[in-house]
Formats: structure tokens, sequence, C-alpha cells
């Protein structure tokens, strides 16, 4: 077993107890199986979708933004422009353009 997955299962569990939300209630708002979280509670193999869909259900995702590359984020203003510039992109290449080569 990872040292790194036990110790962030146990990480995990420690902040849903301190919580106060029982393992079912956290699976059920997960969209999971109680199965799945003990899983990652105990480091046994989950998966980063999992410990996401965990973290979001026990509303401890603050964190995340430490470590995350900051030029990954993107202002929902910016990502709206360029997917306006890339529709009026053409989607194929004229016939007349082509002649002119």
């Amino acid at each position: 077993m990872d040292i790194f997955e036990q110790k962030m299962g146990e990480t995990i569990r420690r902040l849903r107890i301190q919580k106060g939300l029982p393992l079912e209630e956290v699976a059920a708002k997960a969209n999971l199986s109680p199965i799945s979280v003990r899983a990652l509670e105990l480091g046994r193999g989950s998966t980063l979708s999992t410990m996401l869909k965990v973290l979001k259900a026990i509303d401890e995702t603050a964190f995340i933004g430490d470590w995350m590359d900051k030029s990954l984020i993107v202002s929902p203003m910016k990502a709206l422009r360029e997917s306006r510039n890339l529709a009026a992109a053409p989607k194929r290449v004229s016939r007349k353009s082509l002649k002119e080569r």
C-alpha cells in the first residue's frame, strides 16, 4: 500500500468525521458507493475522480487551489471569447483559395 494514499485517506476520513458526516451520507452526496469511499479512506487504490468527488461532498476543496498551477485557471469571460473566436474560424478550405495557390 502506498504511504501517500494511506495518509491522504486518513486525512479525508478525519475531515469527514470532524464535520460529523456519516460515510453513507458522503457517498450519497458524491454519487459513489460507500465501498468506494471506504476504499479511499483506507488508501486502497482509489481514483483521482473519487477523491475529488469526496472532497467536494465534504466541502474541502479550498486547498486544491494552493497547489494547482494558476496558469490553468481560465476566467469565464476569456473562455467565452475564445469559444466565439473558434466558432468564427472557417471549418474548411474554400475551392477558391485552393485555385489561388
